[in-house]
């Protein structure tokens, strides 16, 4: 049994109350994930030793946005893929990128040190600006398992509808039926904005 110098359950469930009520709307709120987590502490559906397993094994995400500078054109993208496959296999990474008019939208997802590292790598290319972080934080598990890194060209009106839904919160719309892009938007939609 573990010791967290707390005399008891309900004082432990009080405290992480406490902690959530006073880090609401603060940097210091958890990610959706972990206050889902916390929750179901809260409630007994689990145990302290639960949840602090489910957070170790956790797997970090982030997707975001950006522009791509002038001039790349496929052949350069399709090289960027090729180098991400292999990073993000040596690297246990996984995640899909989505290439259209121009733009990029891309999820990352594994251990959080390795996406962090990664996305700070990506923040820094020059190939694309204005590189919007649209999620961010942990999730129960890969979407993409299967894919060091899935990849796609979209018509510029699937991204529009794509980026729309993640960044308005709406449902998502039947007309898209690519599984990969659903993948994505439950996503999202599971685990919210970075801001959630």
């Amino acid at each position: 049994m573990s010791d967290y110098s707390l005399p008891n359950e309900a004082a432990r469930r009080r405290a992480v109350a406490a902690f959530i009520r006073f880090t609401t709307n603060t940097t210091l709120a958890p990610p959706r994930y972990e206050r889902e987590l916390l929750a179901r502490y809260q409630t007994g559906e689990l145990t302290i030793d639960e949840v602090l397993v489910l957070l170790e094994t956790s797997v970090y995400h982030v997707l975001y946005r950006s522009q791509t500078k002038l001039g790349l054109v496929l052949p350069d993208v399709e090289a960027l893929v090729n180098w991400s496959r292999h990073y993000n296999h040596e690297h246990h990474l996984t995640g899909l990128l989505l290439y259209s008019d121009d733009r990029f939208v891309q999820l990352l997802e594994g251990e959080e040190i390795a996406v962090r590292t990664l996305f700070a790598r990506i923040q820094q290319d020059a190939r694309h600006t204005q590189v919007v972080t649209l999620s961010e934080g942990p999730g129960p598990q890969r979407w993409f398992a299967e894919w060091s890194m899935a990849w796609g060209q979209i018509d510029p009106l699937e991204l529009e509808q794509v980026l729309g839904t993640v960044e308005t919160h709406a449902p998502v719309p039947e007309s898209i039926t690519d599984p990969h892009l659903r993948t994505l938007l439950h996503v999202f939609h599971q685990f919210g904005s970075k801001l959630d």
